[in-house]
Formats: structure tokens, sequence, C-alpha cells
């Protein structure tokens, strides 16, 4: 009898140890990697952040991207992730509701304008919105559902009194801006409405149209959080803490985005 309870205490004692370890393999703050899911609209300025991070510290930054209600959802569905890069404010407002991100951790990083893109050498001389309501102009958007600029488009379309008649050219809708830069690159679309940073992604091969202040509905502004799932807090707030200092700012400007609210207002107010 006394073996019997022995060994029973035993095969106790190894599950609660292995329960423990299990546990800390899955969120030891020793861990050296941090996953990321971004919006799409990040890419570019984070790839290069995400890789000068891993040169200075060391840490394995695995990104994730998609639109940023894409993205939200893939992480909360998978309960993973340790931070989270929302295009705008609004899809952090969600994750936030859906208890996925650490309030007290968001911080803005960039801030990106609604404008019209054309083929480099503007072939079809578009210049306002009243030109992507001419007959025979093929124009891209991207979907609501996933991005951010698939909720402004419809909105200052109708905004212009123009929704029907540019409507009717709408020929495509792209699950991601950078679908549609590629649309328009290969000559898919005539014209589409992205993010103003991406002119700067492909020079040779596009121009962009601002529009007017009063013809916004809203702009992009980036941020970013620390996700509530088991993580390594400490790695991912000094990730953060990087990606919002001057030198992740400048990298942002490198590659277009606006990080000043001053240079916002000019384009948004």
């Amino acid at each position: 009898m006394f073996l019997k309870r022995y060994m029973a205490l035993i095969l106790v004692f190894l599950m609660l140890l292995t329960s423990v370890i299990g546990f800390s393999a899955s969120c030891s703050p020793s861990t050296n990697t941090l996953n990321v899911f971004a919006a799409a609209g990040a890419k570019p300025a984070l790839d290069e952040i995400a890789q000068k991070y891993e040169e200075l510290h060391g840490t394995i930054i695995e990104i994730t991207y998609g639109g940023g209600g894409e993205v939200l959802n893939q992480m909360v569905l998978s309960e993973s992730g340790d931070v989270y890069i929302a295009p705008e404010q609004s899809f952090m407002v969600t994750a936030a509701s859906k208890g996925a991100v650490d309030t007290l951790t968001i911080e803005s990083i960039a801030y990106m304008i609604p404008v019209i893109a054309v083929q480099k050498g503007n072939p079809h001389d578009i210049v306002s919105l009243a030109d992507l309501a001419r007959p025979g102009i093929r124009v891209g958007i991207t979907r609501a559902e996933t991005t951010l600029l698939g909720k402004y488009a419809p909105e200052i379309f109708s905004k212009a009194g123009l929704a029907e008649d540019i409507g009717n050219n709408i020929v495509t809708e792209s699950v991601r801006p950078d679908s549609l830069l590629t649309a328009l690159v290969m000559g898919q679309v005539d014209a589409g409405i992205i993010w103003h940073f991406y002119q700067f992604q492909v020079p040779d091969d596009i121009e962009v149209i601002f529009l007017q202040p009063e013809q916004l509905t809203g702009i992009g502004e980036m941020q970013i959080a620390l996700t509530s799932y088991c993580q390594n807090g400490g790695l991912a707030r000094e990730f953060i803490y990087f990606v919002t200092s001057a030198e992740g700012k400048e990298i942002f400007q490198k590659y277009g985005y606006f990080t000043d609210t001053g240079e916002v207002s000019q384009y948004w107010q």
C-alpha cells in the first residue's frame, strides 16, 4: 500500500514538473525570438528595422504581414504573437476590445495618406477624383474587411458625390495595398487608391496625386503594441522602444512615411 501511494505521489510530481517545464519553455524570458503580426503597410520600413535590431541585439524577429484586420484575426485565432502593428487606430481599438493587446503599451509610429496612384507618366491624364469616373478608366481599391484603405476609398468617392460613377469603373478589390500596387505596376488597373509612401518603393513605375484635405475621410495612423499572449515581455518592450525611437522613425521617414504631425497637417486636418 505504501509503495502504491509513493508511486502515485511520484507520478503526480512528474506531471506537475512536466507542466511547469512546458509552460516555461513556451513563455521563457530566455527565448530569443519575437513574433510580430504587422500591417502590410509597414513592410518596407519594418523589414529594415527588424534587420538592424537583429544585428544589434541578436534577437530573431519573425514577421507575419497582411491587412490590418487580416493579421489581427490570425493573431487572435492562434492566440500567439508578441507584438501587433496596426495600420490605423481603429484596428488597435478592435484589438483592445478583443483583449489581444496591452493598451498601456500602445504607441504611434507613422502616418499614411490615401492618394490616387497612376502609372509613371500618367498616360490617362488623371489629376482628380472626377477623372476616376471617366468611361473606360479601370480603378482598383482594397477590401474594407481587410484594409483601412478599403474603408476610406468608398467614403472618399461618396464624399465627392462620385460613388456610383467611380464604382462602375472598379475592376479589382485587392486584399492588401501592396497587391494593388502590383496590379497598377503591371498595367492591370489605370489608377488606384493607395498610401502615399508607395511612391518611394517604386518611383520609376508610379506617381501619386494628393487629394485636398477636405476630400479625405481619414488617414492611417500606424500603431504598435505588446500583445496579451504568452511572450517575452521584456524583449517585446525593447523592440517597441526601438521601433518608436528617433532611429526607428528615421527609417520610416527614409521610406516615405510621415512621422511628424506637422507634416501630416498639410494633407489632413
